[in-house]
């Protein structure tokens, strides 16, 4: 199994071996992991029957769960539409994204959950939007017309109140600035130089601001988004006051100093 080091910690990948099909349907889907044994091999499956048709591969990264999720991607790498990376040493699901796209194999790339916030079946629409308008970005939004919101009274109201926010000071024309649910080409988002670390999602309003700023064409499509039923939310409890924290401090930061 190849290794590379990264920082501080190290990265293993394993992967099966990927068909070609015509360039403008290969598509990596990138979903980083930690302790989603409840999740990821139902949405691997369920990804797996919504992308047929399409030359494509799924790229889980791992950092270090705690579970049986390292061994179940690794199971599931020896189907060859699967890769498995695993990450010692280092956290984080900006760069574990960052990993993700390093050995992503696709021109077109989508990054999502794997709590099924980000339902499966909308993979294709994303991707088809992409290749049909020639977007740069298609991005994935609970605040479109056409969209569904499921989820608690408080995660529907502290979401909507705080994306009106960070959007209004950077100015994003896409109605949803930190989804995380996005189809783009690979090629741009390596064109992106970001600056800041992350702790959360607050990556994406650092992938859109600088993508508008670079002329990047982006739109954005409704989807329905579902609060996690399975396993345990990254963002719960007191964490949700320091979640309006960072992602305020970020739309600060990035409207001051870029």
């Amino acid at each position: 199994m190849p290794e590379y080091v990264y920082k501080s910690g190290r990265v293993s990948f394993s992967s099966g071996r990927l068909k070609r099909f015509p360039a403008t349907m290969q598509v990596s889907v990138i979903i980083p992991t930690y302790n989603e044994e409840s999740n990821i091999e139902r949405l691997v499956k369920s990804l797996s029957s919504a992308l047929r048709g399409f030359d494509y591969e799924i790229v889980v990264v791992d950092d270090a769960s705690r579970d049986r999720t390292p061994e179940i991607i690794d199971r599931l790498s020896l189907s060859g539409r699967v890769s498995a990376l695993h990450r010692e040493g280092v956290k984080g699901i900006f760069s574990a994204l960052i990993d993700g796209v390093r050995v992503a194999r696709g021109n077109y790339i989508v990054i999502m959950d794997a709590d099924f916030s980000h339902p499966p079946e909308y993979v294709p629409v994303l991707v088809r939007e992409a290749v049909k308008s020639g977007c740069d970005i298609v991005a994935g939004s609970r605040f479109l017309r056409g969209s569904v919101f499921i989820a608690p009274f408080a995660r529907r109201v502290f979401p909507t109140l705080l994306n009106a926010l960070c959007r209004f000071i950077l100015g994003i024309k896409v109605t949803d600035v930190f989804t995380g649910f996005h189809a783009m080409k690979k090629e741009r988002f390596l064109q992106i130089r970001f600056r800041y670390p992350s702790e959360w999602g607050e990556f994406d309003m650092e992938l859109l601001f600088k993508a508008q700023g670079m002329g990047f064409s982006m739109k954005d499509v409704p989807f329905s988004y579902r609060y996690r039923e399975r396993g345990v939310s990254k963002s719960s409890g007191m964490k949700i006051v320091r979640y309006a924290f960072v992602y305020l401090r970020r739309a600060i930061q990035l409207r001051v100093f870029g």
